[in-house]
């Protein structure tokens, strides 16, 4: 398992050289902006949006290490380009990064399963939306953690299946559409 993994760090790696799979990935950012937009503002604290799945179809296609890079690029990018009246954090950009890389690390070359992908979502949620993303809003705002926890846990554990059906879709049709493409971003 180690060695697949290390393996997969370095085909990902490989991947930052390749002109397709960066392309892939500037598109997949782009669409992350626009997606971005159409999010659902439910509360000034509680955004539910489909943006996610760029960063997990990065992930999937071209692996832990350009997806860490897209995450740090989207992140400031989507700063810049939507500015929300917050001043810009770097928590957020960290936990973008370990946004890619979690997907990168469960979904790169595997095949997308209903399993992998209810893993890779609540390891997200889990690690960035409840632990980081909690613990950057409460240093950026001032807000007790043990305020905030109950609500982002609620959030968090009643979008799980949905987002994770969602990605375990969009996963499966993306993996046709490569397939059928034959296209191919590693050399492994």
């Amino acid at each position: 398992m180690y060695t697949n993994f290390v393996a997969n760090l370095k085909s990902s790696a490989k991947n930052c050289r390749n002109l397709r799979a960066m392309t892939i990935v500037a598109m997949l950012i782009a669409l992350n902006l626009v997606l971005d937009k159409v999010a659902l503002q439910v509360t000034p604290q509680l955004r539910i949006g489909v943006g996610f799945l760029t960063m997990a179809m990065t992930g999937f296609l071209v692996g832990p290490v350009m997806a860490m890079s897209a995450g740090l690029a989207t992140d400031v990018l989507s700063f810049l380009a939507t500015p929300r009246g917050d001043p810009y954090f770097p928590g957020y950009t960290i936990s973008a990064i370990a946004g890619g890389f979690i997907y990168g690390a469960v979904l790169y070359r595997q095949k997308p399963t209903l399993a992998r992908c209810f893993l890779a979502k609540g390891l997200i949620n889990l690690v960035v939306n409840i632990t980081l993303n909690t613990f950057w809003h409460s240093m950026l705002y001032g807000k007790a953690i043990a305020v905030m926890l109950p609500a982002r846990i609620t959030k968090n554990l009643m979008l799980w299946p949905l987002e994770s059906l969602l990605l375990y879709a969009v996963a499966k049709t993306v993996s046709e559409v490569v397939r059928r493409a034959g296209l191919s971003l590693s050399k492994s």
